[in-house]
C-alpha cells in the first residue's frame, strides 16, 4: 500500500539511481510479533519503487534469484526462455537502516506490547522512528544520514485486540495508530533520500558498432534527429589527489571525430562517420554544427 505524497517527478534528462535497500536493524524497544527489520526495509523499498525516482534492485533475496539463474543452467530445464547470464544490474547506492522507535504510548507509560495489555485513558500516542543511512557503493563513503519520524495521536481507548491478525504492512495496519505514524516516517524517509542522493543526467554516447553504422543510446525518446552532427571523445580522465585518492576533476577525453545521425528508431538511431577513426562503445558524444566534411566509410 504504497502512500507516496508530493514527490516531484525526476528532471528531464535526469537517470534514475540504481539503489538497493538492506534489512534494517532494529534497535526500538518494540517486543511484538512484527520483525520490524525486513519488515519496513520493505515498505521503504515499496515507496522508492511507486515514486518512479529510482531503479530498485533486489538484494533482500538476491540469492533466490541467483539460485534460479544458476538452476535454469541445469540440462533438465528446457533451452528456451532461459535467462542470460550477467545480466545483473549494479547497484549505485545502499539504503541501510534502524528502527529507533516502534511504540504506543497512553498517559506517558509503555503501551503497545503484543505480550501484555495495557488499557489506558486520557488518549495515547503511537511514533515510529527510522535512521536511514546512504552509501555510496563505489566508494563506501556515507552520502548522508536521513532521520525520519512520525506521529499519531487519538483521544479513545485503543486496545490489544485491535491490533491482532494485523499484518505489518497490510491495509488493516494502516489503518492503526502505529500504521499511520509509519506511514508519515516513511513519506518523510522518501522525501530524505531522494534530497540527499545526487541526481545524474543521462548523455549520448556510442551504444554499439556494427559494419554499417554507429548505434547511439538514444533515438526518439532522447530527441535525436537525422542529420544531427556529434563530435565523439574518449573518456574522460580522471584526476586524483595523490595523497587521499580523491577524484578532483574529470577532464574531457580527446576528441575521436565526428558523426551524422542517419537513422532515429524509438530508442536508439543510427550514425555515419564523418570524420576520425577509432570509435568505440561508451565514448562521449557532444552536439556541433554541421562540419564542411563529407562523410567517410566505417573503419576509414
Amino acid at each position: 500500500m504504497p502512500f507516496v505524497g508530493g514527490v516531484k517527478p525526476l528532471p528531464k534528462g535526469a537517470v534514475a539511481p540504481r539503489v538497493a535497500v538492506v534489512s534494517f536493524k532494529d534497535r526500538s524497544s518494540f517486543n511484538g510479533n512484527w520483525d520490524l527489520g525486513p519488515g519496513l526495509a520493505d515498505l521503504l523499498v515499496s515507496e522508492l519503487v511507486a515514486s518512479q525516482n529510482f531503479v530498485v534492485l533486489e538484494r533482500g533475496n538476491l540469492a533466490a534469484v541467483v539460485d534460479e539463474i544458476v538452476q535454469q543452467k541445469n540440462r533438465l530445464f528446457r533451452k528456451e526462455g532461459k535467462v542470460s547470464e550477467g545480466r545483473l544490474e549494479n547497484a549505485k547506492y545502499l539504503i541501510r537502516g534502524v528502527v529507533t522507535d516502534f511504540s504506543q504510548t497512553s498517559g506517558g507509560s509503555f503501551w503497545m506490547s503484543f505480550r501484555k495489555v495495557f488499557i489506558g485513558s486520557g488518549g495515547y500516542t503511537a511514533r515510529v522512528g527510522l535512521a536511514l543511512t546512504i552509501v555510496d557503493i563505489e566508494s563506501g563513503r556515507i552520502v548522508n544520514s536521513v532521520q525520519c519520524s512520525g506521529e499519531a495521536k487519538a483521544g479513545e481507548v485503543y486496545g490489544k485486540g485491535a491490533y491482532e491478525g494485523v499484518r505489518l504492512g497490510g491495509s488493516k495496519f494502516f489503518k492503526t495508530p502505529l500504521g499511520t505514524a509509519t506511514a508519515e516516517a516513511m513519506r518523510a524517509g522518501l522525501k530524505g533520500i531522494i534530497k540527499e542522493i545526487p541526481v545524474h543526467y543521462w548523455k549520448p554516447m556510442i551504444a554499439d558498432i556494427n559494419t554499417y553504422q554507429i548505434i547511439l543510446n538514444g533515438g526518439k525518446d532522447r530527441g535525436f534527429k537525422v542529420d544531427q552532427y556529434y563530435r565523439v571523445r574518449r573518456k574522460g580522465i580522471a584526476v586524483t589527489d595523490p595523497g587521499t585518492g580523491d577524484v578532483l576533476d574529470v577532464l574531457p577525453g580527446s576528441v575521436v571525430g565526428v558523426i551524422r545521425v542517419i537513422e532515429v528508431r524509438e530508442r536508439v538511431a543510427g550514425a555515419e562517420v564523418v570524420s576520425g577513426h577509432s570509435f568505440a562503445r561508451g565514448q562521449i558524444m557532444e552536439r556541433v554544427h554541421p562540419p564542411k566534411v563529407r562523410p567517410v566509410e566505417l573503419g576509414q
